[in-house]
């Protein structure tokens, strides 16, 4: 119990005492309350007495009230500061209130029964003395009532305050007792919420790390059960080797059938000696090597011509042609007069200038002309397999055609043979012709690079020359030469006009280094056979000799001499330039190797079929290879 709840007990038993005091003082001295009923002064002093006897408990009751302030302020700061101790120990402090309770009822009790012992002996003692004072008159015994009828009434007026006092302290305690449920409510509804907090925080985060480390397991689990595969597998690996299979590359299959055949070639050249490798460079007419004017029998002149001179070539015209017949039987003997393949050749672009078209022995439907003028595609190509086959049926194996040139210039020489002046438009045409003539079993061969359309001077008669630029070449001609080049043409034929702006030596196309290697071999990526312009024009023969323009022909990079006016003259000269070292012999052999894949194509071809077989076996592809 608290320092200040005893102190208020104190003052409840010495207020209950100071009471029971009076009132013995009282009837232990009946001589002062005589005196006190005699006198009027004396009577008014214990009057004011009762007042002040009565206004004690108020005394106290405030004393009692500032002391439970004290209490509620110390109460309080207990509180704050300790809460959780007041929250520990709730029933000992019910118990306390209890035990405060029950020694406060009591200590009112034992003040009652004091007040009733009093009342009690007031009672005997006035009994006592009505006994032994029977004597006395009725005037005292009228005072000693009035004294009997004031003291009770003291009496219950203590009795009064004493319970009213115990019912405020009660109230009291009952309001610091609610108050503090409140608090203790409000504390634990505090506490459980930080609790709850503190335990779902501990819930997630134990979840948290519970399943990171499962996690961190199953990982190192996976990882050692990855580990102890793999060294399964190594083990097995080393325990039974696994066989890899073979991967065959391209090299394995050897030498690619270009190569092959270029190695047949070479074989088939070095039998040969300068001057059959020279002759093997010309593509002649039959009037050059005989020496008469017109041929229209293979007899005994060409047959002792041929005996000792094998061209690459022989072209024929329209005045070699009598008939089908004539012709055909014609070609055939000469076939059999040379002693190794031989190209037998005509120039027909549609035009009919073979001859071969008005002897009924080719078909054509349309000129070049006509086809320009709107004809489908497919028609030209169709013209074209028509006239290829009417050459091959009598052993023509070679067209110098289609034109593949531009008729940009008005009066321009052999338009006529020309599909357009647009290179755009032209191109299928040209292409399509060549497809035509290749279908129909015959070589064409594009004429006249760079241009012959381009000149108004044709050089069959005299000198010939075009101020055409190199640019305008590469923003129109030169369309239609890639062209037909990226079409696999296989022959090309220069032209014989001058064309300063790409030679200023003013040297004839055929005979330039610049034009034929420079602009066509080296700028356009033509690696087929070129062959050089008609060597019979007056624009070569008024300047050169047959032997002289050979010479300058086959160094200026073409690999066969068209139409030379004498062959074994032209011979004879790049013979000697060899030997003088001005030509090169594997010059000589690069030329005639070129000439040889075109003649020996059959063979290309069995030996490219063997080599597909070879790598299909082995398992290599072949694509992007050039074979």
């Amino acid at each position: 119990m608290s320092r200040h709840k005893k102190k208020k007990i104190k003052v409840n038993q010495d207020t209950a005492t100071l009471n029971t005091s009076e009132i013995a003082a009282e009837q232990d001295n009946p001589e002062a309350a005589e005196s006190e009923s005699a006198g009027d002064t004396e009577f008014e002093e214990a009057s004011e007495e009762v007042p002040e006897a009565q206004d004690a408990p108020e005394a106290a009751e405030t004393y009692a009230d500032e002391d439970t302030a004290a209490e509620d302020a110390e109460v309080t700061e207990t509180e704050n500061s300790a809460p959780e101790a007041e929250t520990d120990a709730p029933e000992a402090e019910k118990a306390g209130e209890a035990g405060e309770a029950a020694e406060i009822e009591e200590v009112t009790e034992a003040a009652e029964e004091s007040v009733s012992e009093t009342d009690g002996s007031e009672n005997a003692s006035s009994d006592d003395a009505e006994e032994n004072d029977a004597s006395e008159g009725a005037a005292g015994d009228s005072a000693s009532g009035e004294e009997k009828k004031e003291s009770s009434g003291k009496s219950r007026v203590s009795r009064n305050a004493l319970r009213e006092q115990t019912e405020n302290e009660r109230l009291r305690r009952e309001a610091r007792h609610r108050r503090r449920v409140r608090q203790q409510v409000t504390a634990y509804i505090i506490l459980i919420l930080i609790i709850a907090v503190i335990g779902l925080g501990l819930f997630f985060g134990i979840r948290y790390f519970v399943n990171r480390s499962r996690a961190i397991k199953e990982a190192e689990a996976a990882a050692e059960l990855a580990l102890q595969q793999q060294l399964e597998e190594e083990a097995n690996a080393q325990a039974e080797p696994v066989e890899v299979p073979e991967i065959h590359t391209v090299d394995e299959l050897g030498d690619t059938p270009l190569q092959l055949l270029d190695a047949e070639i070479e074989a088939e050249l070095s039998q040969m000696t300068i001057e059959e490798k020279v002759q093997g460079l010309m593509f002649i007419t039959p009037e050059s090597i005989t020496g008469v004017d017109r041929v229209v029998i293979a007899g005994d002149g060409t047959a002792a011509a041929l005996s000792d001179f094998c061209p690459g070539g022989i072209v024929y015209s329209s005045k070699n042609v009598n008939g089908t017949d004539q012709f055909a039987t014609m070609i055939s003997n000469t076939v059999n007069m040379v002693s190794r393949p031989v190209f037998f050749a005509t120039s027909e672009t549609g035009l009919g200038e073979s001859g071969l078209i008005a002897s009924g022995a080719i078909e054509s439907v349309m000129t070049p002309a006509q086809a320009a003028e709107g004809a489908d595609v497919e028609a030209v190509v169709s013209n074209g397999i028509s006239i290829g086959t009417g050459l091959s049926a009598i052993g023509i194996g070679v067209d110098f055609a289609p034109v593949a040139d531009i008729a940009v210039t008005a009066g321009g020489i052999g338009t006529d043979a020309t599909y357009g002046t647009d290179a755009s438009a032209i191109t299928p045409y040209v292409t399509a012709m060549a497809d035509g003539l290749s279908q129909g079993g015959v070589i064409a061969a594009y004429k006249y690079f760079p241009s012959l359309a381009a000149s108004t001077q044709d050089p069959l008669h005299g000198r010939a020359l075009s101020d055409r630029t190199i640019e305008e070449f590469r923003a129109n001609e030169f369309q239609v030469w890639l062209s037909a080049i990226n079409a696999g043409a296989q022959m090309i034929q220069m032209s014989n006009v001058i064309y300063p702006s790409i030679d200023n030596d003013s040297l004839p196309s055929t005979l330039s280094e610049k034009a034929v290697t420079g602009v066509l071999r080296d700028e356009l990526k033509y690696d087929g056979v070129i062959i050089s312009g008609p060597l019979s024009d007056a624009a070569i023969t008024e300047y050169y000799t047959a032997s002289e323009s050979a010479v300058m022909a086959l160094k200026a990079g073409c690999d066969m001499i068209y139409s030379s006016p004498d062959p074994r003259a032209a011979v004879e000269g790049i013979v000697e330039g060899v030997a003088n070292g001005v030509i090169s012999e594997e010059r000589i052999d690069d030329a005639l190797i070129r000439i040889y894949r075109i003649r020996y194509a059959a063979r290309l071809e069995e030996l490219r079929a063997q080599y597909e077989a070879a790598a299909a076996n082995l398992g290599v592809d072949l694509t992007g290879v050039a074979y």
